[in-house]
């Protein structure tokens, strides 16, 4: 079933134990651009498929025969070459939260219910390819690591957590005078740091370049290193420990004689350059999701320079606040889409999921020299001032200073633009609710600059979190559509109608199908759903300019800015020509103001 690979940028395995469903998911892959799908019945031909090819992403069932989705993937994450390749469940199991909680557990990156939405699918796909490329970035930084260490004219060497070469360019091998054969895979001490310019000996463990891997300092000062025939080379010395997972591997050794500082310089540059690129572009993935996000950051460091200025902090502070801002959520990077894009408030598990963004940002920050601050910054910028926020529960002067500057800004502007399940507030309403929550939520010292620094902001009367395009507008329609007719579901009646409809004055007409039960006993119900489906498709198609509503099994609603007429004489045209047993009826309600009137619509 899988197209020719070579042809494609992506191979994309699904596992599923049900042939008619691997056709379903190859249908629906094959629309999508630079992807190809490779198809099995079972978990020991996914591994064979896995072991012999390059797959970019698993879509694996649950429920299956002899080996179980779980017991694959806890196969695929202990294997070498397939543990770090992205798994979603796909299945029809749905028995709990901690069912779920079990796949994520075992190292799945999402998991969905059958029946699968398409658009949440694709979107889903997208999102990792999206971060299959941002990876692929990063590998090639570290490509061009390489290639800089061996153009530049300084002195690169690496050690494992043993003291063991791991990595030494040409420059360094010229200018101590040995062959890379002598000193790769050896204890580089042994060769060049086990004397001082005095002669005295140097024991390993007393070594400064050693030293680093036991303290996680690092280590800048003028040296002398061992030349091969016994000379010492005088040098400024950079030893950097390395990391992984939080734990340090090794260390990265930079040394030059003391006429080529600029081109140190430039290696420096170039990190930084290169490790700000590859942050920057997990910014650009957050607001591609969500483009209220990206107003949000640029209104969130607009206010903290404005608060940090009142209170006088220095340039140098001002811009590492506006920084930390413009970071603070990059964290969401890995929140899935039906928490983030939640038309409504959260339920207790997905504020806790959405609470997990702040030691996500801060993880993918703290290793970086130059974003360590930064890091620390934006993990606050949700603690309280009685200590009652998270993630540490933090207590008034226990959150940084320029962290409490965020916090107040953050809130201001969630104050200030309208939420889906909120409306905002005037600047002087926003300002007086800070006043009320100083010394509860917020440090009294903010709220008192805030005051003065935010009280002559203009707020854009159009900030809205509704969807602003076409992609945002179908991940949307996830929580708004009704799964089987793809109507509007009655829950979202409220959000739906603010956000669609033009006009105040609405029409509201309330169709109930009548002898529906029968019709499913007689006919079945896959027939019944069937039919609710065409007759769902005839009321979009019949009423263009309306918008229609599925309220429970065979009821619906449709509301209208113009009066309807002949509704029921088309209706029952209609259904009497697919049929003789349902029949329907028709209310029509007219509603003045229906913003502040919603409940009159089932009145």
């Amino acid at each position: 079933m899988s197209r020719i690979i070579s042809d494609f940028k992506y191979t994309i395995l699904c596992v599923d134990d049900n042939q008619n469903n691997l056709y379903s998911l190859n249908a629906l892959l094959s629309t999508m651009q630079d992807v190809n799908s490779v198809e099995v019945l079972h978990a020991k031909d996914a591994l064979d498929v896995l072991l012999s090819q390059k797959i970019d992403l698993i879509l694996c069932d649950v429920q299956m025969p002899d080996i179980n989705g779980f017991e694959l993937a806890k196969m695929i994450k202990s294997n070498k070459k397939t543990k770090d390749i992205p798994i979603i469940f796909v299945t029809a199991v749905f028995k709990s939260e901690e069912f779920i909680e079990q796949g994520f557990e075992i190292g799945a990156v999402d998991y969905l219910t059958k029946p699968i939405d398409d658009h949440q699918l694709i979107n889903k796909i997208t999102l990792y390819l999206k971060i299959f490329d941002e990876k692929n970035k990063a590998q090639q930084s570290k490509k061009r690591f390489y290639d800089i260490a061996q153009s530049i004219g300084d002195g690169i060497y690496t050690l494992d957590i043993k003291n063991e070469t791991t990595f030494i360019n040409n420059k360094a091998l010229e200018l101590l005078g040995f062959k890379k054969s002598e000193l790769l895979g050896k204890k580089i001490h042994d060769y060049i740091h086990y004397k001082d310019i005095d002669n005295n000996p140097i024991l390993a463990k007393q070594c400064k370049v050693h030293l680093t891997m036991i303290n996680g300092t690092v280590y800048i000062n003028d040296e002398y290193l061992i030349k091969k025939d016994g000379t010492f080379l005088a040098v400024t010395l950079k030893v950097t420990p390395l990391y992984e997972n939080n734990n340090i591997i090794g260390t990265v050794v930079i040394f030059r004689d003391k006429t080529s500082e600029n081109l140190v310089y430039k290696l420096e540059k170039d990190k930084k350059k290169t490790q700000e690129q590859i942050v920057f572009s997990m910014i650009d993935i957050l607001e591609s999701r969500d483009s209220y996000t990206a107003g949000h950051t640029k209104r969130v460091a607009k206010y903290c320079e404005l608060i940090a200025r009142e209170m006088q902090y220095s340039e140098e502070d001002i811009e590492l606040v506006k920084t930390a801002a413009w970071l603070h959520d990059i964290g969401k990077v890995s929140t899935p889409d039906s928490v983030l894009l939640k038309p409504g408030q959260l339920d207790a598990q997905e504020y806790k999921i959405i609470q997990q963004h702040l030691t996500t940002g801060y993880d993918i920050l703290k290793n970086i020299d130059e974003y360590k601050d930064i890091a620390e910054i934006m993990r606050e910028h949700h603690e309280k001032y009685d200590g009652t926020g998270y993630p540490r529960g933090l207590k008034g002067d226990e959150v940084k200073p320029l962290s409490r500057i965020m916090i107040v800004a953050d809130a201001f502007d969630a104050m200030t633009t309208n939420r889906i399940y909120k409306a905002k507030k005037s600047v002087k309403e926003a300002l007086s609710e800070l006043e009320e929550l100083s010394m509860v939520q917020f440090h009294p010292d903010i709220v008192s600059a805030a005051i003065i620094a935010l009280k002559d902001v203009t707020i854009d009367t159009d900030i809205s979190q509704n969807p602003q395009t076409l992609v945002e507008e179908q991940r949307f329609s996830h929580f708004y559509k009704d799964k089987l007719t793809n109507l509007y579901a009655i829950e979202y009646i409220e959000l739906v109608l603010k956000y669609y409809m033009k006009t105040d004055d609405i029409y509201i007409y309330t169709i109930e199908l009548k002898n529906f039960s029968k019709y499913n006993k007689k006919y079945g119900w896959k027939m019944g759903d069937k039919f609710l489906v065409q007759f769902s498709d005839y009321l979009k198609n019949l009423f263009l300019d309306s918008i229609v509503f599925r309220i429970e099994g065979d009821d619906f609603l449709v509301s209208s800015s113009v009066k309807l007429y002949d509704i029921t004489e088309k209706l029952t045209d209609y259904i009497t020509k697919e049929q003789d047993i349902i029949s329907c009826t028709v209310k029509e309600k007219f509603i003045k103001d229906i913003t502040n009137n919603l409940d009159k619509i089932n009145g």
